[in-house]
């Protein structure tokens, strides 16, 4: 029996082996050093996973924190360039666009009729209304709106008014959600869109007043804060609210970015670090309740309305801003969109209609059969990660979650949707009668939906519903002054409210104003925008496809 004899291994192939046996060690030691770091929070750097076409890029939210792996992420929106729009099609656009900035321009001269420099207008009674401090919150909210419509006499006239505004001082306790996603945002928005230097100022200013709020041993601020004398000594103070203890990133990243001031990027992500430890009893879903001294939750309840819903945006949207360089904000949301799925998600109908997916809600492992009108955010939301995060199966979802926020609208005799409704599973029980919270508040969720899905689609159906929806508000909310919210759209005969917040202008008639404008005007690919719709300039944006 012979025995085969390998030849020896020359001296220069003994190197190369040995050489590469040490990069593959070494390369194992520095992959488990980084998540060390990255644990200790010593290190927010994250490894792209994109081609040359697009290399990643360094960028720094302050001098403290350098992300060194910021990626052009997938693009969101649709080639339009595909799309050749007749003369017809765009004069049929361009005659929807101005009849909404014409609905706008209403609306900011009623607020300069009645209540110029309040927080709103009482739009039937022609009476100021201040429940955000007395600062102006429709005149900050609407300068990215006044902006990207081009009202540029009525923008400067607005930020002239704002050199008289101390937001430092305020007579009563403000709500801290409240305050960054109106103010902030909107100052930040604004100066990004402008280079307006008043803007960032004032911007600045406010954010120094409020960031004593996040002196809790958890880092979970107190959301009612008191300007002049601390947090508000009620027996609410020491249990956050989930969406607004977790709707505060983007606004304070941004921050960080253009000021270079790390500062206020650690202050919420120490938020976010809080919710990501805290034990759940479903992963990826978060009770709407925590405890800002122990960082635990309080509440057994989950949904993504109310309480609960720009807590999930704001993940996804962290995940956008920074290019995918803190993967945290991609797991979280991964996780949520999952468990949101599995357990909230339902197929139904109302009333005996038609099959539709409907958005329900947890309580104590009880599923609640509750849609609401914000949780149709969720569908925009779900469509954007679906194309960022390559989970192609989540656009039939958002696709069939816009469907029934829009039928909500096309079922009532106002042609608007309700603030919620009870709906019943398929094969269980029918509810009844049905049951339906008829008011309605100027809300956006649904028509946001519409805008994104038509950004990402490319699908003039999605233009034809959010013009429908303009119309029943046109024929049911104008009046004199401006727009007022309703009391039952479940009726024809339908009864204003007097009252018209500020996220009107700055959300509902911004997004329509979007959906009816060219594809590159505020483009998905290029800005993200904050739960009031203000627009920021992602860390790595690029053009968008040609229109």
């Amino acid at each position: 029996m012979s025995v085969t004899k390998f030849p020896r291994l020359t001296t220069k192939i003994r190197l190369a082996v040995l050489l590469a046996l040490i990069c593959f060690v070494l390369a194992l030691q520095l992959s488990g050093l980084t998540r060390i770091r990255q644990r200790l929070g010593l290190s927010y750097e994250f490894p792209s996973s994109l081609g040359p076409a697009y290399p990643p890029i360094e960028r720094r939210l302050g001098e403290g924190v350098i992300l060194k792996n910021v990626s052009h992420l997938p693009r969101i929106q649709f080639d339009f360039s595909q799309i050749k729009e007749s003369r017809l099609e765009r004069e049929d656009r361009e005659r929807r666009r101005k009849s909404v900035k014409d609905g706008f321009i209403h609306a900011w001269n009623g607020y300069k009729k009645c209540a110029w420099g309040h927080d709103e207008i009482r739009p039937v009674s022609c009476q100021p209304n201040d429940p955000f401090a007395g600062w102006g919150a429709t005149l900050v909210d609407s300068l990215d709106t006044l902006f990207i419509m081009g009202l540029k006499d009525q923008f400067d006239e607005a930020v002239e008014h704002l050199k008289k505004v101390d937001f430092t001082k305020a007579d009563d306790p403000i709500s801290l959600f409240e305050t960054v996603i109106r103010y902030l945002g909107g100052l930040l928005s604004a100066y990004e869109l402008s280079g307006e230097p008043l803007l960032l100022q004032k911007a600045i200013y406010l954010a120094e007043a409020l960031t004593p709020a996040f002196s809790t041993p958890s880092g979970i601020p107190f959301n009612r804060w008191h300007m002049n004398k601390g947090y508000e000594n009620i027996w609410s103070t020491r249990y956050a609210i989930l969406a607004e203890a977790g709707t505060l990133q983007l606004e304070f990243m941004k921050l960080a970015e253009i000021t270079g001031n790390s500062t206020y990027f650690h202050l919420v992500q120490k938020i976010i670090d809080t919710l990501d430890r805290a034990e759940k009893r479903i992963p990826g879903l978060y009770p709407l309740s925590i405890d800002t001294e122990t960082g635990t939750f309080t509440s057994e309840t989950i949904s993504f309305g109310a309480l609960g819903d720009s807590f999930y945006e704001y993940l996804l949207k962290q995940h956008l801003y920074v290019g995918g360089a803190l993967d945290q904000y991609r797991r979280m949301y991964n996780e949520s969109v999952n468990g949101m799925i599995q357990y909230l998600v339902k197929e139904g109908h109302y009333a005996g209609k038609r099959e539709l997916l409907f958005l329900g809600q947890l309580s104590y492992e009880q599923y609640i059969r509750k849609m609401e009108h914000l949780t149709c955010f969720v569908p925009g939301m779900v469509a954007m990660g679906a194309k960022i995060l390559n989970r192609p199966s989540d656009l039939e979802i958002a696709e069939g979650l816009a469907e029934s926020c829009y039928w909500a609208y096309n079922s009532t005799m106002s042609g608007i949707g309700p603030e919620d409704f009870r709906f019943d599973i398929a094969g269980q029980p029918e509810t009844m009668p049905p049951e339906a919270n008829g008011v309605y508040k100027l809300r956006p969720e649904t028509i946001e939906s519409l805008f994104i899905l038509y950004r990402i689609t490319g699908d003039k159906i999605y233009q034809d519903k959010g013009w429908a929806i303009w119309q029943a508000i046109q024929k049911h909310c104008k009046t004199e002054w401006a727009y007022s919210g309703l009391r039952n759209v479940m009726v024809e005969d339908t009864v204003q409210n007097d009252n018209m917040e500020s996220f009107f202008l700055a959300e509902t008639l911004k997004y329509l104003y979007l959906l009816f404008s060219p594809p590159n005007v505020i483009s998905l690919d290029t800005y993200v925008l904050n739960t009031e719709a203000h627009p920021l300039l992602r860390l790595y944006h690029t053009q968008p496809h040609a229109a």
